[in-house]
């Protein structure tokens, strides 16, 4: 049973897409003009794509290896370089260096085409006004015989139009004071423009045009892919946002080392000073006291002390430098500058904490490029840095005093030592002295002196964070639109369209409007379907005619003998409808008109009272007929009955004056009465009667009937009243049922008849 239904829902949608053909002609047409408009007016677009790769530190652990031990993925490294290499900041410094702040264009045929490497026109924006500095606008630039026509247009409303004969003096337009200069002869007839938008807009649609992401989840390698009708554009800026990527992270990572080389110099100077005031002290008493060189004693001396002298030395750098971190520390104008740490302090928690601090301190740094103070994630940063300054003061305290405990044991060492100089006489005691100043001097100078030379050496070896895999090339396979896709679209676009059309009519529609699906769910035997009466005329059968409608109610007539019972004699036809308009008066007259072709006395009774048009039908008076014969018994049958003037074997009682009590009339004796008497006079008694649906006289009169014609319209008829028929039929509410179904357009009434009426 559903394989039936479904091939009759096959059959049905066939039946409609061909009824409409027309529709998918039009539509596919239509598209396929719309699609060629498109692709001849608009700029093909390329994909441009770019890889790279970031580089690990040296020294550092592989990430992912504790991640995946733990059964985890991902690289929050890479992710975070994702958001840094989307950032507003980055694609402002990339914009800003290849000057994208205007787009330049050229009208070629439809098509406006990008000019990036020479364009034609260079605007100065010398005044704007206020409603341009917050809008875009474009200006517009054609060369003509006469000279040069400049068009500004922003928004509707905004529109000037000014000729010049050169270019680059100032003009006044909609948007402001502009001087336009040609950076190169511009053709004659051909429209040159310059799009200026806010910066902020500028970068806002780069960024949103431009798809930066990681080539897997767990991968150092992103990728960059934009797409635009400028492939020579887009590969400068991808390549620019690389470089200043790049820049800005080496940039970050020799802050530290900057820093820690302007201390060192600091230093450097003070000890240099310091060093040449020894060198000169030794000198001098020298050349006073004429000594030549050291005897062996004071060399014996020097030598003993030289390992405590090292110490001591090392114990002064370091207290040196702590002093230096914790004044850093504590200088409030600093409190957002990074600390040098690679100057080579010995303690490992101390050193571990300088790290940790200026790696936020820097993190910091990078989110402010595209945040505000008043951030939540700043602020929260700047609360983690006060709390990491203050513990890193606090382990200083710790490393000071055990750095002045170690002093205090090396200068009771050195004090053993002084015992034993004083015992040498006093012009050697003198100048073991000034040497002793001299060396720790001179170690404290060679110490920073070579910081210094591993500092710079880790500057200039500073490698870019980012190598570059795939430089920034156009895809050329990745035009877009392509003609044969987008006609391939257009088409598909244009059967789509109507195909919905369609299915949203059939579904907003509730009308009968499939002949053979009627036939299907009707439980009533079919008497024959009707053609559309084209001529528009009541009477469609006349004697000796053979068109599509006289044919099909000679179907109608034979179908008759087949359904009624057998062995009945002037059988009483009720002809109706479920509701106004089907056509149930047309049925029963030219049904009637039928069956007296055949030589058979028949009367067709008008008994929809409500609203009779029988009368109306055959020209006759609606007065004095079936109406009073009801109400008056002294009116004879006789005085009722008319010809029809459509042919002599026919009469008509139509209905007459519209009564105020319908129904009681139609339950009165005298109706039982009346077609007793015409059962005796006629062979077949036809009667025109109410619309069930909306009345129940109809019901009233099935005491006197035989058969019940219910006539459909097609696509007039609700596809609801087939339901409600078969609830008649299977109430018993009236009996021997049958159906036509009256108005299918032309060879869809499924007997072979084409021609018209």
């Amino acid at each position: 049973m559903n394989q039936k239904n479904n091939e009759i829902d096959l059959r049905k949608v066939v039946r409609i897409v061909l009824e409409h053909w027309w529709w998918f002609v039009v539509g596919v047409g239509a598209f396929v003009c719309l699609g060629t408009a498109y692709y001849l007016r608009k700029a093909p677009k390329w994909t441009t794509d770019a890889a790279i790769m970031l580089r690990q530190k040296e020294g550092s652990e592989n990430p992912m290896a504790s991640l995946m031990t733990l059964g985890l993925s991902g690289n929050t490294a890479a992710e975070d370089e994702v958001v840094v290499l989307s950032s507003r900041g980055l694609m402002y410094q990339a914009i800003d260096a290849l000057n994208l702040w205007d787009d330049n264009s050229k009208r070629g045929g439809l098509r406006w085409e990008t000019e990036f490497r020479n364009p034609a026109l260079q605007i100065d924006y010398i005044a704007l006004n206020e409603d341009a500095q917050m809008s875009s606008f474009t200006v517009r630039v054609k060369r003509t015989s006469s000279g040069y026509k400049i068009k500004t247009k922003m928004g509707f409303f905004h529109r000037s139009t000014t000729r010049v004969s050169e270019l680059g003096e100032p003009v006044e337009t909609a948007v402001g004071t502009i001087a336009v200069h040609a950076n190169r002869p511009l053709s004659p007839d051909t429209t040159y423009r310059v799009a200026h938008a806010r910066k902020e807009k500028v970068v806002a649609g780069y960024r949103s045009k431009i798809k930066v992401a990681q080539h897997k989840k767990e991968s150092n390698i992103i990728t960059l892919t934009t797409a635009s009708p400028a492939p020579e554009r887009d590969k400068a800026l991808l390549l620019q946002m690389i470089e200043q990527y790049n820049l800005n992270a080496v940039v970050d990572k020799n802050m530290i080392a900057t820093n820690t080389a302007a201390f060192i110099e600091e230093r450097l100077a003070i000890i240099s000073a310091e060093l040449s005031d020894a060198e000169n002290a030794v000198a001098d008493y020298k050349e006073q006291n004429k000594i030549a060189d050291l005897n062996t004693q004071a060399q014996l001396f020097l030598q003993a002390s030289n390992t405590e002298q090292r110490a001591m030395a090392e114990v002064e750098t370091q207290l040196s430098l702590v002093d230096y971190i914790d004044e850093f520390l504590r200088d409030e104008t600093k409190r957002n500058s990074l600390i040098p740490s690679n100057i080579g302090v010995s303690d490992a928690s101390l050193a571990g904490a300088l790290s940790e601090y200026n790696a936020l301190q820097l993190q910091r740094m990078r989110i402010l490029r595209t945040a505000t103070d008043d951030n939540p994630v700043i602020e929260q940063m700047n609360a983690q840095l006060a709390t990491m300054r203050q513990n890193m003061i606090a382990t200083i305290g710790s490393v000071r005093e055990s750095l002045k405990i170690r002093q205090r044991s090396l200068q009771a060492q050195d004090t053993k030592f002084n015992r034993q100089i004083e015992n040498a006489p006093e012009q050697q005691r003198e100048y073991i002295r000034v040497m002793r100043q001299q060396q720790i001097k001179e170690r404290l100078y060679v110490y920073l002196y070579q910081k210094r030379e591993e500092n710079a050496l880790m500057l200039a070896a500073t490698s870019m964070p980012a190598k570059i895999l795939d430089v920034p090339q156009r895809d050329v396979r990745s035009k877009n639109p392509k003609l044969p896709k987008l006609l391939m679209l257009c088409v598909l676009l244009g059967l789509l369209l109507p195909a919905l059309l369609l299915y949203l009519l059939v579904l907003l529609n509730d009308k009968i409007d499939d002949a053979k699906e009627f036939e299907r769910k009707i439980n009533a035997p079919m008497l024959g379907q009707l053609v559309q009466n084209s001529r528009n005329a009541h009477i469609a059968i006349h004697e000796g005619e053979s068109t599509v409608s006289a044919e099909l109610f000679r179907l109608i007539r034979a179908n008759l003998r087949f359904v009624l019972p057998k062995q009945t004699q002037s059988p009483v036809i009720l002809v109706t409808s479920c509701i106004n308009g089907d056509g149930k008066s047309y049925v029963s007259s030219n049904t009637a008109l039928s069956l007296a072709m055949l030589g058979k006395k028949v009367v067709l009774v008008g008994l929809d009272i409500r609203k009779p048009m029988l009368a109306t039908y055959f020209n006759l008076s609606t007065k004095g007929h079936l109406t009073d014969y009801l109400a008056e018994p002294s009116v004879a049958l006789d005085d009722i009955i008319v010809p029809s003037g459509e042919h002599a074997n026919l009469d008509l009682i139509p209905c007459g004056t519209i009564p105020p009590n319908p129904s009681e009339l139609l339950q009165t004796d005298r109706v039982d009465e009346l077609f007793a008497e015409l059962r005796k006079r006629y062979d077949y008694i036809i009667v025109d009667t109410a619309p069930v649906a909306l009345v129940s006289d109809t019901y009233l009169l099935d005491r006197i009937a035989d058969m019940t014609i219910f006539v459909c319209r097609y696509k007039y008829t609700p596809g609801e009243m087939i339901d409600y028929i078969n609830q008649v039929v299977e109430q018993g509410r009236m009996h021997n049922v049958a159906c036509v179904l009256n108005g299918v357009k032309g060879l869809r009434a499924g007997y072979g008849y084409g021609s018209k009426d």
